[in-house]
């Protein structure tokens, strides 16, 4: 008796110890985000109803220096989006609607409405252009949006494709999702998603932002990267404007209560689940809405998201039962980043990714890669026009048609940092590189 005892501690030690060593990892890890200034807010990992690890870092408000915490909520931008789509899956789970109705049926008149289904609204095969892409956002995004008035916005964006035929990201795609929501359940966006989904999840700290008057405790304010190395308040926007597809905030834990009302199925129903994947569909990477891959043989849906002051990721191992979350009031893409590395040490992968660390360069040197460069019709926003001007100790990469900035921070030769969005530039010739990811887009000087 006393040998199984002992033999029983002794496992339960060292299953203690590796879980100390893995928490400790996880955290010194995170800490060089924190340290480099590339990393604000909450990060939460997860196995069934075991937290792996979780911390706060950095401050929710910079200006009365209030700290993040493991309760502090964050706009979670495209995050929203698998909340819609859950959303829009009990209405057809209630049979108030089909993923093979035409967009017809709730919307008249919209263009070649009679041919996009509910399905291709849900994985971005509408072939629907983006109303948030257009060059009058920046204006109207500031002030108080309808459902109503969002669709009328994406009628008037030229199509990119035929319905089914590509994927291409809209978030029109997700204002017209929630405004079939509320015409078919009779109730606003926000009360049907805190009706079916956030209170029987026991989301309590999780809303639809429907009035920015409003006061939301223990909420974090946005930021910005400005120049080489500081931050200034996000550009304002109503979150009105991004309804449906990037207008929710939540927390790290809240998003753990999404991920278990799912995995249990007190959702949705197994099948109809595992539709929404998207894994059947061997021609996509998307489902409704998840990208969907396999990594060291470990299936995952997830999610990542951008919005003024904001980034996160959300992934979820659905056959382990587990979750990674990332949640910043940083508008710098580490948490896909820290996400994606923090994945590899759950499982148990080497993780040998460098922090990226900027250089000193004097302003003579930054001054001859100015210049006005175009892109192809690869490139994110198709040909567009960047100008490169050159400050002090960094290079600002500009787009003048929307005078969106991005600050460039050398980091080694002719190799610049976009801390945005987590790519890198290089000078060639008459051609500005810019990689994202395992992807180079080419502009060629003007």
């Amino acid at each position: 008796m006393r040998r199984t005892v002992l033999a029983l501690f002794l496992a339960w030690l060292a299953s203690s110890l590796r879980a100390d060593a893995l928490r400790d990892r996880m955290d010194a890890y995170v800490r060089r985000y924190v340290d480099a200034e590339l990393f604000s807010g909450v990060v939460r990992v997860t196995k069934a109803n075991r937290v792996v690890y979780e911390n706060a870092f950095g401050l929710a408000d910079r200006a009365l220096g209030v700290q993040n915490t493991l309760q502090t909520k964050f706009q979670i931008a495209s995050l929203s989006k698998p909340i819609t789509a859950a959303a829009i899956l009990l209405l057809v789970q209630e049979g108030k609607l089909t993923l093979d109705d035409k967009l017809a049926k709730f919307v008249p008149g919209f263009p070649n409405s009679d041919h996009i289904t509910i399905e291709e609204l849900l994985t971005h095969y509408s072939g629907l252009g983006d109303a948030s892409a257009q060059p009058d956002y920046n204006e109207w995004s500031r002030f108080p949006q309808t459902t109503a008035a969002l669709v009328e916005r994406a009628k008037k964006v030229p199509r990119q494709s035929e319905p089914g035929m590509s994927y291409f990201y809209s978030n029109s795609n997700y204002h017209i999702l929630a405004f079939i929501i509320e015409k078919v359940s009779g109730q606003s966006y926000g009360d049907f998603l805190e009706e079916k989904i956030f209170k029987p999840s026991g989301m309590a700290n999780t809303a639809h932002r429907a009035k920015n008057e409003t006061i939301v405790p223990n909420f974090a304010d946005g930021y910005t990267p400005v120049s080489a190395n500081g931050f200034e308040r996000a550009t304002y926007l109503d979150w009105t404007s991004k309804t449906g597809n990037g207008s929710i905030y939540s927390t790290a834990d809240d998003l753990f209560r999404f991920h278990r009302a799912l995995q249990t199925g007190s959702l949705l129903k197994a099948d109809l689940l595992k539709e929404s994947y998207g894994f059947d569909r061997k021609d996509r990477r998307v489902g409704m809405f998840w990208f969907h891959r396999e990594r060291f043989g470990h299936r995952s849906v997830y999610v990542n998201g951008s919005s003024p002051g904001f980034k996160a990721h959300f992934e979820r191992f659905i056959d382990d039962d587990a979750t990674v979350t990332v949640l910043s009031n940083l508008y710098v893409a580490a948490p896909s980043i820290i996400a994606e590395d923090l994945s590899s040490m759950l499982f148990d992968q080497p993780v040998n990714r460098d922090v990226p660390k900027p250089v000193r360069a004097d302003s003579d040197y930054l001054k001859r890669f100015a210049g006005t460069f175009r892109f192809g019709d690869d490139y994110f926003v198709k040909n567009a026009l960047a100008r490169i001007e050159p400050k002090a100790d960094h290079l600002d990469l500009v787009y003048p048609t929307t005078g969106f900035t991005i600050s460039l921070l050398p980091v080694e030769g002719d190799r610049f940092f976009d801390r945005n969005f987590w790519s890198f530039v290089r000078f060639e010739d008459r051609k500005l590189i810019y990689r994202n990811g395992e992807t180079d887009y080419v502009a060629v000087r003007q």
